[in-house]
């Protein structure tokens, strides 16, 4: 079925990248980066199918966090969709399996930030507090990084099970607070769809678009 929409090919790419929930990119060139960097900026899922060269594997300005393995998706399948040493079937069956999976988590996408908030104080119960960690993602303070090491597994073990710990995902202050923060078990990691911590630390968990 054909489908009209913008009085011209700009117009119409700007519809297109608007509409989607989740963008399948092969090949590509300055066109293909335009169009995923409008889908990711507003939180669309965007698989890139790297093996195949042009925008997908990173040039002409690709969105840097397109490229990144998003929290649905298993390091091997992330792999595998930028390795021309896979076979095209291995390649195939991760990029569905990731799409598969961002289908699932893409409900998270239509709450609202304050439907998100009750959803997640829910789930961790009545009764906990929630410590949120703010701070930049480098650090320029000639003691600050000795503080967070510091401070980070003493509080985890002054508040116990009465607390647990929030970072925005972001590096510097949030993540080295993540990483001495106990044995993970209380951090969690809170990043908009379709993104990842990358810590190693803590349970990722996604909210708004």
């Amino acid at each position: 079925t054909d489908i009209n929409a913008g009085a011209n090919l700009e117009e119409r790419k700007a519809i297109f990248g608007l509409i989607g929930d989740i963008y399948i990119t092969v090949e590509g060139g300055p066109g293909v980066s335009e169009e995923a960097s409008v889908a990711h900026a507003r939180g669309a899922v965007v698989v890139p199918l790297g093996r195949t060269g042009g925008a997908s594997s990173g040039m002409f300005d690709f969105p840097v966090g397109a490229l990144q393995r998003p929290c649905f998706s298993t390091e091997e399948q992330w792999s595998l969709l930028a390795s021309k040493r896979a076979s095209v079937e291995e390649s195939a069956a991760a990029l569905i399996a990731i799409v598969e999976k961002a289908c699932i988590d893409a409900s998270v996408t239509k709450e609202t930030p304050a439907a998100a908030a009750r959803r997640m104080r829910s789930g961790w119960g009545k009764e906990v507090r929630i410590v949120c960690v703010l701070g930049g993602t480098e650090f320029r303070g000639i003691d600050s990084e000795a503080l967070v090491k510091t401070i980070a597994p003493q509080l985890e073990a002054a508040m116990g099970s009465s607390a647990i710990f929030v970072t925005g995902g972001m590096a510097g202050v949030q993540e080295t607070f993540a990483k001495h923060c106990g044995d993970g078990s209380r951090v969690w990691n809170l990043l908009p769809m379709g993104q990842s911590s990358g810590y190693g630390r803590g349970t990722d968990i996604n909210a708004g678009a």
